[in-house]
């Protein structure tokens, strides 16, 4: 979109990109959720086995899940690891 005409002798232009509504939640807060489309992004570790569980089984199918982890420079990876924090599991 650009004025014809315009008192300033330069020319405005305007571009709009297409914009889709989305938003984002924690993994503990998309318990119980059924979704049809489901992007995991991994910046870090996953803090536990049962985490990466709940948010990899919130899609209805295989299809509608997208999981992008990277690691510490900056490229992708194709697995990610399971920690876990024996300490806590200690006094039990």
């Amino acid at each position: 979109m650009s004025p014809s005409q315009s008192p300033w002798p330069f020319m405005l232009i305007r571009r709009q990109f297409p914009i889709i509504v989305s938003y984002a939640m924690t993994i503990n807060k998309s318990q119980g959720q059924s979704l049809q489309s489901v992007g995991l992004y991994l910046p870090k570790l996953v803090f536990s086995h049962c985490q990466l569980y709940v948010a990899a089984s919130r899609v209805q199918s295989k299809k509608g899940l997208k999981i992008l982890i990277h690691g510490k420079d900056g490229k992708p990876l194709k697995t990610t690891t399971n920690v876990v924090y024996k300490e806590v599991f200690q006094n039990l």
